[in-house]
């Protein structure tokens, strides 16, 4: 969401100028990392909730391979390189679903449900209805991973200032 309360990830433009520079986002490969070592060691079927264009599921898939996996994005950006990415592959399936809109029952359960950075666009009060349905979704030993920035409540310091 911008700052105005709309939601620009139905642009193109805003799409691919985040596909532009989202191998710069800071500490991402660690993120990414801990998020991988963090998945179940069986996962026969994986949910990616805001996929983008399939990065972290590629990773996913890559750390676990087997399974079957479902990719949510509502982009239309998005869901062309979701497509484009998996195409050839049935084991999975994309879907267009807005994760402001409740999860559609007809996913069905998980072994793992993942998210990266695509969460913190809704809003707080969707989030928690949000994370009940994960929740439900989650098969038993399941693990819902969900890679996120989140604004700290004070200014940046130097780390040298905290050694």
């Amino acid at each position: 969401m911008s700052e105005a309360g709309v939601n620009l990830w139905d642009t193109a433009a805003h799409a691919l100028e985040y596909l532009s520079h989202q191998d710069r986002i800071p500490h991402r490969t660690e993120g990414e990392a801990a998020l991988l070592e963090s998945l179940p060691k069986a996962v026969s079927r994986v949910l990616d909730l805001g996929s983008g264009d399939g990065r972290l599921l590629s990773l996913v898939r890559l750390a676990r391979p087997g399974g079957r996996a479902v990719a949510l994005d509502f982009s239309e950006t998005m869901l062309e390189r979701l497509r484009a990415r998996f195409a050839g592959d049935p084991s999975v399936t994309v879907v267009a679903h807005d994760l402001s809109q409740s999860l559609p029952d007809s996913l069905g359960t998980f072994d793992s449900i993942v998210s990266c950075f695509a969460i913190h666009h809704v809003s707080h009060a969707r989030k928690r209805v949000l994370y009940e349905e994960v929740y439900a979704r989650l098969n038993p030993g399941g693990a819902f991973c969900n890679l996120e920035h989140v604004a700290s409540p004070r200014q940046h310091r130097d780390v040298g200032a905290l050694l």
